[in-house]
This record gives C-alpha cells, sequence and structure tokens, in this order.
C-alpha cells in the first residue's frame, strides 16, 4: 500500500502567495485556505490515496533556533492576512478527512521523515508531496517526492542529475552550500559545482574534512583556495549539518491506522465550507 505525505505547510504559502485575495462571508482572507483545499481536493481525486497524512508545522521556533538563533530569521513575519489561516488550513484538511500532524518544537519536514521511516518498516511505499529540495534526501527504493504543483515526479535514481549528487549526499551538498531560503550559511566561498566535486571525491561531510589535503588537487577551479575556505567554514558546516539533517525521532502519536482515508464526513466538512464560503472545495471531496 502507499502512503501519501503532504508537506501542507509548503502548500499553504504556495495558495496564499499564487492566489488572488479573497474573504470569507465575515470578510475573513481565506485564499491560503482555498488555495490548499483546491490542492487537496486535486491530490484526493487524482490519486485516490489509502494512507495519507498532512503534516504542518507547529509555530515558528524549533529546535533548530536553539541550535542556531538565525535559523529562518530572513523569512521575518508572516503577513498579517495570512495569520489567521494557518488554523483554517490545518482544520480544513481534517474536515476533508485526512489525518493531520504537527509536534511543537518539530517542522513538517521532520514529521514527514518519522512517517516515512515507521511506513516503510511496516512495508508500506511512501510518496511525499511537496516541492521542498531538502526532502530529496529522504529518497530511497520505496520513497519518491511528488512536487503536485508541477505534476513532477521525483526518485532517488534522479537525483544525481538534478542536483548533482545522491540522495544520501543531499544533507552534506547543503551543508556546504547552504540554504539561503533557511538562512542555513554553509561554508562561505564554497557554491554548487565545488560542493559537488567535493562528494564526488569524498563521499561526505566528515570524510572531506578527515583528508583536507586532497582538497587542492580537485579538477574544481580555484582548489588551492578551497582548502582554505573549508578550513575556516568548519564549524560553519557542521553547524549547516546538524540543521540539515532530519529527525525522524520526531514526537509523533499518529498512527499508521489513522492515515487511512475513508472521505470526509459531510455534515462537519459542509458545516465548516458554508461558514468559509468554501463550497467548490467540499464539493468534489469523497464522503463516508
Amino acid at each position: 500500500m502507499t502512503a501519501y505525505l503532504i508537506d501542507g505547510l509548503a502548500y499553504v504559502f504556495r495558495s496564499f502567495y499564487g492566489m488572488r485575495s479573497m474573504s470569507a462571508p465575515d470578510g475573513t482572507p481565506i485564499n491560503a485556505v482555498f488555495g490548499l483545499g483546491m490542492t487537496l481536493q486535486k491530490l484526493l481525486n487524482e490519486h485516490e490515496p489509502e494512507l495519507v497524512a498532512c503534516c504542518f508545522d507547529a509555530g515558528a521556533d524549533t529546535f533548530r533556533n536553539e541550535m542556531f538563533p538565525a535559523y529562518k530569521a530572513n523569512r521575518g513575519s508572516p503577513p498579517e492576512e495570512l495569520v489567521p489561516q494557518f488554523d483554517l488550513c490545518r482544520e480544513l484538511a481534517a474536515r476533508m478527512g485526512l489525518a493531520t500532524v504537527m509536534a511543537p518544537g518539530y517542522e513538517a519536514d521532520d514529521l514527514i521523515a518519522t512517517l516515512t521511516g515507521r511506513l516503510r518498516a511496516a512495508g508500506h511505499e511512501v510518496v511525499i508531496v511537496t516541492g521542498d529540495k531538502d526532502l530529496a534526501q529522504l529518497l530511497a527504493p520505496g520513497v519518491r517526492i511528488y512536487n503536485l504543483a508541477k505534476d513532477d515526479w521525483w526518485t532517488a535514481a534522479g537525483v544525481p542529475g538534478r542536483m548533482g549528487v545522491r540522495a544520501d549526499q543531499v544533507g552534506d551538498y547543503l551543508a556546504l552550500t547552504g540554504d539561503a531560503a533557511d538562512n542555513i550559511p554553509g561554508v562561505r566561498g564554497v557554491g554548487p559545482k565545488a560542493a559537488v566535486a567535493l562528494l564526488a571525491e569524498f563521499d561526505n561531510l566528515e570524510a572531506i574534512y578527515a583528508d583536507l589535503a586532497r582538497v587542492a588537487a580537485l579538477p574544481v577551479r580555484g582548489a588551492r583556495s578551497l582548502r582554505g575556505k573549508l578550513e575556516a567554514g568548519r564549524d560553519s558546516a557542521r553547524l549547516s549539518r546538524r540543521l540539515v539533517t532530519l529527525d525522524s525521532a520526531a514526537p509523533c502519536e499518529l498512527e499508521i491506522g489513522q492515515m487511512r482515508y475513508r472521505g470526509a464526513e459531510s455534515a462537519a466538512l459542509d458545516e465548516f465550507a458554508a461558514t468559509w464560503g468554501l463550497q467548490r472545495v467540499a464539493g468534489r471531496v469523497r464522503r463516508r
């Protein structure tokens, strides 16, 4: 059986910034709620998942902020119009019949990693519904990524062609290059080409730092100065590696049996849809 794990917050933000302004009957902004609902409706109708869960972030601060207070600090506070929509998005997913999960101090990515491990151990295949490249580190036999917005599928075999490294090297790659979207520093002066060359030669971050003397001989532009950049950025690289590592043992009480999709409970969904002006979302959702 194939389980679908949805990176809920990614589609909340995509909907908010990609859709025109919309308001509920009481004036509350609902463009993100509507967009997420249509996204979930499309997934449910086109793929008919037997097991599905929608994972959300619980709040701004996580254990990564304790390690590095500047983590994601570049994003600032969410727009005022989006704030009231977070809870509505989670409630809509639940009213549509999806299992929903979040854990204080952890991100949706950690929950996806945790559930992926449990599902694979139980013999299920996993589809991670996201457009986030960070989750490529979870790709392996039996685990795929589906970017619903682009109708694009990722497998572990395809990661080298997209990123230049294997799926199991994605965390090391991001530790070297950093990730501006999450304010992860990486190693100053090390870009994608250098990171790919380093990992092709040394396989992982620890192996690079165990044998820096060989870096100068790499067939990459600026190899001689690269060793110095790596030495200067040693602490930053290791911090960045911890920041991008997904916690596959995040606290998650959701049981696999609770992920079975049976459809929405009609009265609950219709009441929610009427209150918030989401009848179009509710119209094509499978009912119990």
